[in-house]
């Protein structure tokens, strides 16, 4: 009735949330996934939000304004929807998914009917990596991707940048499920500042006697810091140069594991998932 304020229509809303890049191909990862979110709940609102706040500035210098995910959760829920999944682009639970899933925490402690806003609740989808069965799924994918192109006595080395914070578990747990689905052992797992490092990944291509390494980011949104860290030619530190003084030949591929279109639709299963748990986007 007119003048009763009533809230409009609503069919949910999505949001798409990524660390964070100003790279053109990891930019093109998130306009990708957010066009597949469109295609399958097309009723949806969807928006995406970046997390880091240096990348949202330069950003800002440019000419474009980013939400924050807090900002952009409030605002769909100001433009009246009252539910609300949130799809992080991370490839495990890290510090990253905890920092986003302390905010959700936080907004549906005043959900409810008789809550502070009078929202039904926002859900939190799964990372690439987090459930038993998603190592599987992601390292059969992996391991059709690039298994197949390799050399004899080359191996490759997904490295996952600094961005995966407090994932060390997770990538020890995807390299064992790698070795299972992989039985040559030459794809190898490592991460920037955290383990497996680089001295370990060393002593595995040792052991699977590879002279060449096609080094690759495991990054599911590429940016500038991915791939300074994996090959940067003006970092001393990159794993490029590292393994190259150990007598490696190292190509990086042109591709982080995030720009293939399998590992992007690997999203849309995800999203299915925390939205049939409550039976929201309906």
């Amino acid at each position: 009735m007119k003048g009763h304020g009533n809230k409009p229509e609503s069919h949910g809303a999505v949001l798409v949330v990524a660390m964070g890049t100003t790279q053109e191909e990891g930019r093109a990862v998130v306009d990708r996934c957010i066009e597949l979110v469109k295609k399958t709940y097309p009723k949806a609102d969807v928006e995406f939000a970046f997390n880091y706040e240096a990348v949202r500035l330069v950003l800002k210098e440019n000419g474009e304004e980013v939400l924050s995910p807090l900002a952009a959760m409030t605002r769909l829920l100001d433009k009246g929807h009252s539910q609300v999944v949130v799809q992080p682009l991370y490839l495990t639970p890290g510090m990253g998914y905890h920092e986003l899933y302390r905010i959700i925490v936080a907004l549906n402690d005043l959900a409810g009917a008789h809550g502070a806003i009078g929202f039904d609740g926002i859900l939190i989808s799964r990372p690439l990596l987090m459930n038993t069965e998603d190592y599987f799924e992601v390292a059969e994918i992996i391991d059709g991707i690039y298994a197949g192109s390799l050399a004899e006595d080359e191996a490759l080395v997904l490295v996952t940048p600094t961005s995966e914070g407090g994932a060390d578990t997770s990538l020890c747990q995807m390299q064992m499920v790698m070795d299972d689905i992989c039985k040559s052992g030459k794809i190898v797992i490592g991460a920037v500042g955290g383990y497996p490092g680089v001295e370990r990944a060393v002593k595995r291509l040792g052991h699977v006697g590879a002279k060449k390494v096609r080094l690759v980011p495991f990054s599911l949104v590429p940016g500038i810091h991915a791939w300074i860290e994996t090959s940067g030619e003006s970092n001393p530190d990159s794993w490029k140069k590292a393994l190259e003084s150990e007598g490696y030949q190292v190509t990086v591929d042109e591709k982080a594991l995030g720009e293939h279109e399998e590992i992007i639709s690997v999203f849309a299963g995800r999203l299915k998932d925390a939205v049939g748990s409550h039976g929201f986007l309906k």
